[in-house]
């Protein structure tokens, strides 16, 4: 069986996952933290997904890629060996279709949020999304030859959530 994973936020409350738009009002200090990754580039979050009708920030991002295979490649690539990551393994059948989509990063700039570059979700297929594209391995390469630290997820395909997902019987894995 395939699965999605999701990183083990730090300092995690509670059994759920939620969007950082959720967390702002229930949980401020943690948005708070968890907003920090945005620094730069905080017009990501006011991307707004056609599929779904709502904001960057009001979904989970999810990903098919197994967290060994991200952390191979990012080893690969010249990432130090103290890279440890721990993620929820999270049945796909667990998402209400309707509330999800499929994000391919099949186009960029201003074409990147068309509706087109978006998918129907369906649990069964997630195994399709499950690779690292070669364009992400040569980025994370690129950004490591400068002596910079790359988006991990950049040009991977996202799962999106517009939910919450209850991960109190999820495993955690870690690499």
């Amino acid at each position: 069986m395939n699965y999605l994973y999701h990183w083990v936020p730090k300092n995690m409350e509670g059994d759920a996952l939620y969007p950082l738009n959720v967390l702002k009002e229930a949980y401020p200090e943690l948005y708070a933290q968890y907003v920090k990754k945005y620094e730069g580039r905080e017009r990501v979050m006011d991307q707004f997904i056609p599929t779904l009708g709502c904001l960057w920030n009001d979904v989970l991002h999810l990903s098919a890629v197994p967290p060994q295979v991200v952390k191979n490649a990012l080893m690969e690539a010249g990432r130090q060996s103290d890279l440890k990551m721990a993620c929820y393994e999270i049945d796909p059948h667990l998402l209400d279709p309707e509330k999800a989509t499929v994000y391919l990063h099949v186009a960029s700039g201003a074409d990147k949020m068309k509706e087109n570059n978006f998918a129907s979700f369906n649990p069964d297929e997630v195994g399709k999304y499950s690779f690292l594209p070669q364009e992400t391995k040569d980025y994370y390469k690129e950004i490591y030859s400068k002596g910079g630290k790359p988006l991990v997820f950049h040009k991977v395909v996202h799962i999106l959530y517009k939910g919450s997902i209850n991960i109190k019987d999820c495993p955690i894995v870690e690499v």
